[in-house]
């Protein structure tokens, strides 16, 4: 991911059975894993040897971006 170590992502997607965010903005994020099979998307703070720190489904998201400036990734899934 360039020299910076983190990147910064907002999110429009379901977290649960009826539970809808829209446009959360995080920050300091290290990792994001995308898995096909459970049709979700996994945001990481550190380690991904662990749990992920943000899980999101993908159903309903139509768009995953990631736009790279200066080697700063920004991520929008929504």
């Amino acid at each position: 991911m360039g020299t910076n170590s983190t990147f910064s992502a907002t999110v429009t997607a379901k977290t649960g059975p009826a539970k809808q965010i829209t446009s959360l903005a995080l920050t300091g994020l290290t990792s994001i894993r995308v898995d096909v099979k459970r049709e979700v998307i996994q945001l990481f703070e550190g380690s991904e040897a662990g749990a992920p720190t943000y899980e999101f489904d993908l159903h309903g998201v139509t768009t995953i971006t990631d736009t790279i400036a200066g080697g700063v990734h920004t991520i929008v899934i929504s």
